[in-house]
């Protein structure tokens, strides 16, 4: 699963330079609009809110399962895009408990596979995660490398695109839980953002 992740794109020149603004985003929830590349349009905002042209009312689905990826109803007719991200938040569950992680590539833009409807939005497509995040959560985005994402784009097969590279890893404050905060501290290890913030506030 994939329900969070954040972008910064000012420190990117590619990006910085696009002729439309992309604000840093450090806690990008479902329903925002957000960054994909797409084989017709190229760089474009969506929603990151999928629903099939078929639906009487929004479904807003925000993941679609790669395994299941060509059979589900509500992915049939849709196209290939790709997202564009400095990491991904996921919520590691105890019993009574869910603690935040953040996972990302040291200073790399990463590229997550997607799927999106001409009529609505876009969905981040998962898959089962690597063995040395699976202890935070079984699930995890389809990673893509420069290259790999172009073949996506190009509809080439699901399989020859998969890419497990390694990525870090750590706990985050569980101020990222809430969609309306938004701050450069949130994707800190929590013993950063904790010296950042003592009082636990960002506002």
């Amino acid at each position: 699963m994939c329900g969070r992740y954040t972008l910064t794109a000012s420190n990117k020149p590619d990006l910085a330079a696009l002729k439309f603004d992309v604000p840093d985003r450090h806690n990008i929830a479902p329903q925002s609009d957000v960054l994909v590349e797409t084989r017709l349009d190229g760089f474009t905002m969506k929603p990151w809110s999928l629903s099939p042209p078929w639906a009487a009312a929004p479904m807003h689905l925000f993941n679609a399962r790669l395994e299941t990826l060509d059979e589900k109803p509500s992915f049939k007719g849709s196209l290939r895009c790709v997202f564009l991200a400095d990491g991904w938040y996921e919520w590691q569950r105890s019993a009574n408990h869910k603690q935040p992680w953040y996972h990302h590539r040291e200073g790399e833009l990463m590229r997550f596979a997607g799927v999106y409807h001409p009529s609505s939005g876009c969905a981040i497509v998962t898959t089962a995660a690597q063995p040395d995040i699976e202890h935070i959560h079984h699930r995890q985005p389809v990673l893509l490398t420069a290259q790999t994402a172009a073949g996506w784009l190009a509809s080439a097969p699901a399989a020859e695109c998969l890419t497990d590279y390694p990525v870090a890893f750590h706990q985050v404050s569980s101020q990222v839980n809430s969609a309306r905060t938004d701050s450069p501290e949130l994707s800190l290890p929590i013993q950063e953002s904790a010296s950042i913030n003592p009082q636990g506030t960002l506002f």
